[in-house]
C-alpha cells in the first residue's frame, strides 16, 4: 500500500463549510439600500475571502475615499447576524460526511477563515462540528488576507505539515489563489462564483460538493 501524499485538510468557512454567502449578499444589499449604494455581484465577488482591511481598499477604489465603509459594514453585519441566527446553521451538503471521513482516516483538519474568532467558533458549535478541527485560524491571527497565503501557511504550521501535504478547500477566487500561491493542493468547491477556464487548469480539481471531495480523497489518496 502506497503512502498517501495528503495528511492535512484546511477548510475555508463561509461559502465552503456553511451556506452563508447568500445571506451575506442579502445583508450587503440591505445595508447598501439604507445608505444609498448599489452593490453589484461582480464587485462583491472581489471581496469574498478578504478581511476588512482589504475590503475597505476595494470599496474606496469603487466608490471613492469619502465612502463610509465602516458604517456600511456595521449595518451589513447587523443584518447578517440577525438573518443567520434566525435559522438553523446552514451546513453545506457533504460537510458532515467529509468531516467524519477525515476523522476516521486520521487526517489533520483545520479551519482558516478571514472571519472573526467568536463568530467562527459559534458557527462550529451551533453546527456541532467543533471537535472535528485540531486548529482554527481566524482573520485576527494574521496580518495579510487572502489571496496572500499567510492564513493557510499558519494553519499548516499548526497542523505540523508542509503545504504540499495539505489540501486546501475553497469556494472564493481570493481563497483559491491563496492556496495556489502557498503551494497547497487546492480544490475549488464553487458557491456563488464559478472558476474560469484558466483557474480550472491551475487547481487540482473543481468539485461540485464536499461529498465529491470525500469521494476524490477515497479514490486518489487511499491507495
Amino acid at each position: 500500500m502506497e503512502k498517501r501524499t495528503i495528511n492535512g485538510v484546511i477548510f475555508d468557512q463561509d461559502g465552503l463549510l456553511f451556506d452563508t454567502e447568500r445571506i451575506s449578499v442579502s445583508a450587503w444589499n440591505k445595508a447598501g439600500d439604507e445608505l444609498g449604494f448599489y452593490l453589484e455581484e461582480s464587485f462583491l465577488k472581489t471581496i469574498r475571502g478578504a478581511n476588512a482591511k482589504d475590503a475597505v481598499r476595494r470599496f474606496e477604489e469603487e466608490f471613492g475615499g469619502a465612502f463610509d465603509f465602516w458604517k456600511l459594514r456595521e449595518r451589513k453585519q447587523e443584518h447578517f447576524l440577525k438573518m443567520l441566527r434566525e435559522r438553523e446553521m446552514p451546513v453545506k451538503p457533504g460537510a458532515y460526511e467529509l468531516l467524519r471521513y477525515l476523522r476516521d482516516k486520521g487526517y489533520k483538519v483545520a479551519l482558516a477563515t478571514a472571519s472573526a474568532r467568536e463568530y467562527s467558533m459559534d458557527n462550529l458549535r451551533l453546527a456541532g462540528i467543533e471537535d472535528f478541527f485540531q486548529a482554527v485560524i481566524t482573520g485576527d491571527m494574521v496580518t495579510e488576507a487572502k489571496p496572500n497565503p499567510e492564513i493557510f501557511l499558519k494553519a499548516a504550521k499548526v497542523l505540523g505539515e508542509e503545504p504540499g501535504h495539505c489540501l486546501v478547500l475553497e469556494d472564493s477566487l481570493n481563497g483559491v489563489e491563496a492556496g495556489l500561491r502557498g503551494g497547497f493542493v487546492t480544490i475549488m468547491v464553487p458557491d456563488l462564483t464559478e472558476p474560469d477556464e484558466s483557474l480550472k487548469e491551475r487547481v487540482c480539481r473543481v468539485c461540485s460538493s464536499l461529498l465529491e471531495v470525500r469521494d476524490w480523497l477515497a479514490k486518489e489518496q487511499e491507495l
